[in-house]
C-alpha cells in the first residue's frame, strides 16, 4: 500500500506537470501535427513493447538473479535491434500508406527510443522488485520535466512535430541514465545461448501480450489514422491520452505492485484469492469514482487545459472514460496469470481483446469521432466475457463474488454523470473554472451518496484498510 501511495503521488505530480506543458504546447501545435506524431509514436511504441515485453517480469519473478538479468537484457536488446532495422526499412512505405511524408523521418528518429528503452527495463524492474516506488516515481517525474522543458522552445518557434518528437527522446534518455545510476546497473556481458533461449521462451507469450495490450490501449490509433483525416486523428489522440492519464492516476499505482504481490502468494491459492478480492474491493470504488468525475467534468477540463479549438475532443473524452473501469479490471489478469506461470493464457486473452477493439476502430472510424467513441466504449461490455474465464483460471474460484463488486460502482457512476449533466445544463455562460468546480463537486457527491446507500459496509471497510495500511 505504501508503494501504491508513492506511485500515486509521483504519477499525480508528473501528470500535472506533463499536462501543464502539454496545454502550453497545444496552443502552438496544430491538430494535424499531433496526428502525425500520434501515429509515429504508436508505431514505434508498438515495436518497443514487442521488443521488451516480458523482460521486466523475468527480473521481478527472480529478484537478485544476475543470470536472469543478463538474459532479460540481451534478449530484449537483440529483439530491439532486429525490429529497429525492420521499422527503418518500412518507414518510406508507411509514409506513403498514410500520405504523410513527414511520418518517415518521425519514425526514423523515434526508433532511437526503442534502443534507449533497452537500458530502462532491467533497472526499473530491480527497483520494482525492491518496492522502491518512490525512486521510480521521482525519476519518472524528472524525465517528464526534462522532456517538456526541452520541447517548449521548438513549439513556440512553430516546429510542432519536432517539439513532440524531442520531448519523447529526452524523457527516455533521462530515465535510462538516472535508473542505471541509481541501481548501479550496467549492461552485463552476453550470457550463454541456453540462458538467452530460456529468456526468449519465458518472454515470448508476454511479448505477444504486450503487443496486443498496447494495441488495445493506444496503438489502435494507427487503424483510426487509415480511416479518418489526420487532424481528427490528432483530436482523437488528445482524448485518448486524457483517458490514459486517468487510468494511470486511478489504477497504474496499484497495478505496479500487483506482480510482486501475486508472486509472493502464488503457492497459496487461498491467500491469492483473498489478496485479489481485497485489492479489487478498494480499487473498483476508486476507479469508477475517477471515471465518473472525469467524464462529468470533461468540457471545462479540456477547454481549460487546451483551449477552445480542441472542443471537438470533449465528447470523445467523456465517452471514452467509460472504458477506464473495464481496462482496469483487465489489468489484473496479466500479473495474476503471469505469477502462476500461465503466460500463454495471457497472450490468448489479450489477443481476443485486441481483435474486438481493432474491429470497432476499423468499422466505425469513418462515421466520425462520436460514433467511434461510443463503439469503443460499447466493446468493453464484450470483453467482460473474456475476463470471467481468465479470472476463474487465475483464482480457481467462482467469479460471482467478483461480479457483485461491480454492481454498486456502476450504478454510482451513472448517477454521478446524470447529476453533473443536470447541474451543468443550468450553468449557462458561467466561467469554466466554476463549471469545473461544480461538475467535480456534484458528480463526487452523487457517486459517494449512491455508494453509501448501496455499499456502506464496503466504503467503511475500504477506509479502515487504507488507514491500517498507512498506520
Amino acid at each position: 500500500m505504501r508503494g501504491t501511495a508513492w506511485s500515486f503521488a509521483t504519477i499525480l505530480f508528473e501528470r500535472a506537470f506533463g499536462f501543464l506543458i502539454l496545454g502550453i504546447l497545444l496552443r502552438f501545435i496544430p491538430a494535424a501535427a499531433v496526428g502525425v506524431v500520434a501515429i509515429g509514436s504508436a508505431m514505434t511504441d508498438l515495436v518497443r513493447m514487442l521488443a521488451v515485453g516480458g523482460a521486466g517480469e523475468q527480473v521481478q519473478a527472480a529478484p537478485g538473479d544476475k543470470i536472469i538479468e543478463a538474459g532479460a537484457f540481451w534478449s530484449q536488446m537483440l529483439a530491439s535491434l532486429a525490429l529497429i532495422v525492420i521499422l527503418l526499412a518500412a518507414a518510406p512505405v508507411i509514409g506513403r500508406l498514410y500520405n504523410e511524408p513527414s511520418l518517415v523521418w518521425v519514425l526514423q528518429i523515434l526508433a532511437v527510443n526503442i534502443f534507449l528503452t533497452a537500458f530502462v527495463i532491467v533497472p526499473s524492474a530491480i527497483l520494482t522488485s525492491q518496492f522502491k516506488f518512490r525512486a521510480i516515481g521521482l525519476i519518472s517525474f524528472s524525465s517528464t520535466v526534462a522532456g517538456g522543458l526541452s520541447a517548449l522552445p521548438f513549439a513556440i518557434a512553430g516546429h510542432g512535430v519536432q517539439a513532440l518528437v524531442l520531448q519523447r527522446l529526452i524523457g527516455t534518455l533521462f530515465f535510462a541514465v538516472a535508473a542505471c545510476l541509481l541501481t548501479r546497473w550496467w549492461p552485463p556481458l552476453p550470457p550463454a545461448w541456453r540462458v538467452l533461449r530460456n529468456s526468449f521462451k519465458f518472454a515470448l507469450p508476454l511479448m505477444q501480450a504486450s503487443l496486443v495490450d498496447y494495441v488495445s490501449m493506444t496503438a489502435y490509433v494507427m487503424i483510426v489514422g487509415l480511416r479518418m483525416s489526420i487532424a481528427d486523428v490528432g483530436r482523437f489522440r488528445i482524448a485518448q491520452r486524457l483517458v490514459e492519464v486517468l487510468q494511470e492516476i486511478a489504477f497504474a499505482p496499484a497495478r505496479k505492485v500487483f506482480l510482486p504481490i501475486f508472486v509472493a502468494v502464488r503457492h497459496d491459492p487461498d491467500r491469492r484469492y483473498d489478496a485479489t478480492m481485497l485489492m479489487l474491493d478498494v480499487l473498483m470504488i476508486f476507479i469508477f469514482a475517477a471515471a465518473a468525475i472525469a467524464g462529468a467534468a470533461a468540457r471545462p477540463l479540456v477547454l481549460l487545459m487546451f483551449g477552445a479549438r480542441w472542443s471537438e475532443a470533449v465528447p470523445v473524452f467523456a465517452i471514452l472514460t467509460l472504458m477506464a473501469p473495464v481496462t482496469a479490471l483487465y489489468g489484473v489478469i496479466n500479473p495474476l496469470l503471469t505469477a502462476i506461470g500461465r503466460t500463454h493464457l495471457v497472450s490468448v486473452f489479450a489477443l481476443g481483446n485486441v481483435v474486438i477493439i481493432i474491429a470497432a476502430a476499423w468499422f466505425f472510424a469513418p462515421y466520425g469521432l462520436i460514433v467511434l467513441a461510443w463503439a469503443l466504449a460499447a466493446r468493453g461490455l464484450l470483453t467482460i466475457f473474456l475476463f470471467i474465464p481468465a479470472m476463474r483460471i487465475g483464482l480457481g474460484r467462482p467469479m460471482l463474488p467478483l461480479l457483485r463488486l461491480l454492481v454498486a460502482p456502476v450504478l454510482a457512476l451513472a448517477a454521478a454523470r446524470l447529476a453533473a449533466f443536470a447541474a451543468l445544463s443550468r450553468c449557462g455562460a458561467m466561467p469554466l473554472v466554476l463549471q469545473l468546480a461544480i461538475a467535480i463537486a456534484v458528480s463526487g457527491m452523487a457517486f459517494a451518496a449512491v455508494m453509501l446507500v448501496l455499499a456502506r459496509h464496503r466504503m467503511h471497510r475500504a477506509i479502515i484498510r487504507l488507514r491500517a495500511a498507512f498506520a
